[in-house]
C-alpha cells in the first residue's frame, strides 16, 4: 500500500501538541523530545510515506529503523503493564502493542517443557489471531497486515527490539512487540476502539495509550474495566 503525501512533515509531527520544525532530517524542539512523542512521530511519517514494513511485506528492518523502536525500550520493563501506540493517517491505521513477555506467557525465558512449548504456541496464535482489537462497525475497518517481533515467541522474527533483548535476557527479562495494519473504509466514522488484550492475557492489570488521529493526539490509560479508547 502505497499512502501519498497530504501534509508537511511539520503538520504531522506538529500534532504531537509541540512547536516543532523540519530540518535536515532532524526534528528540533524547544524542549527535549521525548523517546514516546519522537518514536510516534517516526510511526506516523512512515504511515505517510508508506516505508512501513506491512507496506514493503518485508520482515527486515533497517538499523534505523531498529534505533527508532528500541527507544520503546528506555521505559521501565513492569509487568502487568503495556503500552499500545496507535496512528490513524487516511484509511490506514496502524497499531503497536509492545509488552513484557510475563504478560502473555508467565515467563521470560525459552519454554522448556512440552506443557510451555504447546502455551507458548497458544500465545502466538492469539497475538495473531483478529481478535485484539474490535472498532466502530460503522467505519468498516479489517485487518490488512500484521508482525510479532519475539526472540522467544518468534526467534526469526530479527525485530527492531532485537539490542534490547539481548539487553534483558542478562537480567532475565525479555519484551515482545506485536504490530498490526487495518484499513478502514470510513475512516471519520471511527470513534472507539476496544482494545481486547484484556481478555485474551489475564497478565495485563494496565495499558498506556499514546494514539495520533487527524484531529490530535490522545493519552490513556486503559484497564480490564475499563479497556474502550474514545477516539472522538
Amino acid at each position: 500500500m502505497l499512502v501519498l503525501i497530504r501534509e508537511p512533515l511539520a503538520v504531522v509531527v506538529g500534532l504531537l501538541g509541540k512547536t516543532m520544525k523540519y530540518n535536515e532530517g532532524t526534528f528540533m524542539t524547544k524542549f527535549a523530545v521525548q523517546p514516546r512523542c519522537l518514536r510516534l512521530a517516526m510511526l506516523a511519517i512512515a504511515a505517510l510515506l508508506g516505508t512501513s514494513a506491512f507496506a514493503h511485506g518485508n520482515d527486515g528492518h533497517s538499523h534505523d529503523q531498529a534505533k527508532t523502536d528500541s527507544r520503546h525500550n528506555d521505559a521501565a520493563h513492569v509487568h502487568g503493564q503495556g503500552e499500545l501506540e496507535i496512528v490513524q493517517d487516511g484509511n490506514g491505521l496502524f497499531i503497536s502493542l509492545y509488552s513484557p513477555l510475563e504478560n502473555v506467557l508467565g515467563f521470560e525465558r525459552a519454554p522448556k517443557t512440552d506443557a510451555e512449548r504447546v502455551k507458548a504456541r497458544r500465545v502466538v496464535s492469539l497475538l495473531k489471531a483478529n481478535g485484539l482489537f474490535a472498532f466502530s462497525p460503522e467505519a468498516q475497518c479489517k485487518r490488512t497486515g500484521h508482525k510479532l517481533y519475539s526472540e522467544i515467541l518468534n526467534p526469526h522474527s530479527h525485530g527492531p527490539a532485537d539490542d534490547h533483548q539481548h539487553h534483558d535476557d542478562a537480567n532475565g527479562h525479555s519484551d515482545f512487540r506485536a504490530s498490526y495494519e487495518f484499513e478502514c473504509e470510513q475512516p471519520a466514522k471511527l470513534k472507539v476502539i476496544d482494545v481486547r488484550v484484556f481478555r485474551q492475557f489475564s497478565g495485563f492489570e494496565k495499558i498506556e495509550v499514546q494514539a495520533l488521529f487527524p484531529k490530535g493526539q490522545i493519552g490513556a490509560s486503559l484497564t480490564p474495566k475499563q479497556s474502550t479508547l474514545v477516539v472522538q
